[in-house]
């Protein structure tokens, strides 16, 4: 197995220079950006801790104040639609998805592509099952500004987000959350809570596409096995490890 962390995510992960592959799901393709730019800035964006932030006690904030004081672990599945600016739909994904805080996490793709993301709480890996290919990267704070994380856990809310409360509609109670900082890959996030837990997370990234996730199935607070979050990687499959690359350029 090759460690190669620079051509090779150029070539493997983009399409021939002209961006990100289109195939790739945006919980993974917002981390990919930041290891092809070598980005290692502090953004936190994260959803779960610091919730004293949140200005009233209005349906949405109090829903989201519950799931985040009383479910530590989570399984689901999930169904992902990805619409352009005008609408259409460009992309179409499910699978299933598992949580253990505070950022122990799995994304498990199954359609369209056989696609793994996951989480130990300390080393991040991304599993392109038809690529044969696992990047690794360090849980750090470059890191904390991608979807992945928004329910998973890590700094204060009110540091990260502007918070408004976007009341009930559809069943769901809603919160709207816009980052504060400026160089993250999504300019807003809608979520929907029922039952105090999400129902459906809506990304609007910067190129005025919209990617919508909705979870059913959901269990509350279920026992995970903490094998559930480690990756066992087939003798054949190509190893990315962005933390050599990063050691390399700090001169270690």
């Amino acid at each position: 197995m090759r460690n190669d962390c620079g051509s090779r995510v150029q070539s493997e992960f983009t399409t021939r220079g002209r961006g990100l592959r289109p195939d790739l799901p945006p919980m993974a393709a917002s981390v990919m950006r930041k290891i092809m730019m070598r980005r290692i800035r502090l953004v936190a964006a994260a959803l779960l801790l610091g919730v004293a932030g949140l200005a009233q006690a209005a349906p949405g904030s109090t829903a989201l104040t519950d799931f985040y004081n009383k479910v530590n672990t989570l399984s689901a599945d999930f169904q992902q639609v990805q619409r352009d600016d005008d609408g259409n739909v460009v992309q179409q994904a499910s699978g299933t998805f598992l949580l253990s805080r505070p950022d122990k996490f799995r994304w498990t793709y199954k359609q369209p592509y056989k696609q793994v993301i996951v989480s130990n709480g300390k080393v991040f890996k991304f599993y392109d099952v038809d690529l044969a290919q696992v990047t690794v990267r360090d849980i750090g704070a470059s890191l904390k500004a991608t979807p992945a994380l928004l329910l998973t856990g890590g700094e204060a809310l009110s540091d990260a987000f502007s918070i408004k409360d976007a009341g009930t509609h559809d069943g769901l109670h809603w919160v709207h959350l816009t980052p504060k900082a400026d160089d993250t890959d999504f300019q807003s996030v809608d979520l929907g809570l029922k039952n105090n837990v999400p129902a459906l997370m809506r990304l609007h990234d910067n190129l005025g596409q919209t990617t919508s996730i909705s979870f059913g199935n959901v269990k509350v607070n279920p026992k995970l096995d903490d094998s559930r979050f480690t990756l066992k990687v087939p003798d054949n499959v190509e190893i990315v490890d962005s933390r050599d690359q990063a050691a390399s350029a700090n001169g270690g």
